[in-house]
């Protein structure tokens, strides 16, 4: 749903938000720079004065949307009503829990902003749209619950070989394994 351009001049004020993790950007190519050219070129391409792209780096989508500052940052703004449309590159960037999409969603109608992902379409005016939309959400969910649970077995596996996992240890320390 997107509302009536601010003022007269028939302007929408859009915003960006990015977000990716450290792992993400290394072994998938999305970069900040990426998603910020892509956001910027979008919102050419439409008509949109971007004013502000929110950045939310190294930062995880399992992380609760409360300790994502640039996304609460966002969110306040859109609360201000300074915002029309938020661009995102992919749902994942924005969400990968079908909880926080909601609560996200029951604010955005409340303030009339439309989101957007600049390189997958979905339409949650009908009931085949709100369904795809649920089916990419549940599959961001599970690919982050599946990465983490890989995670956890690795450091599992490293804390019984007596690995180090919170990366180097200090110059003048061992990690030494209890017999």
């Amino acid at each position: 749903m997107r509302k009536e351009a601010c003022c007269s001049m028939n302007v929408i004020r859009g915003v960006g938000y990015i977000r990716v993790s450290t792992a993400e950007q290394a072994t998938r190519g999305l970069s900040l720079d990426a998603q910020e050219a892509e956001i910027r070129a979008y919102a050419k391409a439409h008509g949109i004065e971007l004013f502000n792209i929110y950045v939310d780096a190294g930062i995880t989508a399992r992380k609760r949307l409360d300790r994502r500052e640039a996304f609460g940052q966002m969110m306040k703004d859109v609360d201000s009503g300074l915002i029309d449309e938020i661009i995102v590159m992919r749902l994942d960037r924005w969400f990968r829990n079908i909880a926080d999409y909601y609560e996200i969603q029951r604010i955005l109608d409340a303030h009339q902003v439309a989101w957007i992902a600049t390189e997958e379409r979905y339409d949650t005016t009908t009931a085949n749209g709100r369904l795809n939309l649920n089916i990419r959400l549940s599959i961001a969910q599970d690919e982050s619950d599946r990465t983490a649970e890989r995670i956890q077995f690795v450091f599992q596996d490293k804390l019984r070989r007596g690995e180090v996992i919170s990366g180097k240890v200090p110059l003048g320390y061992r990690i030494e394994k209890k017999h």
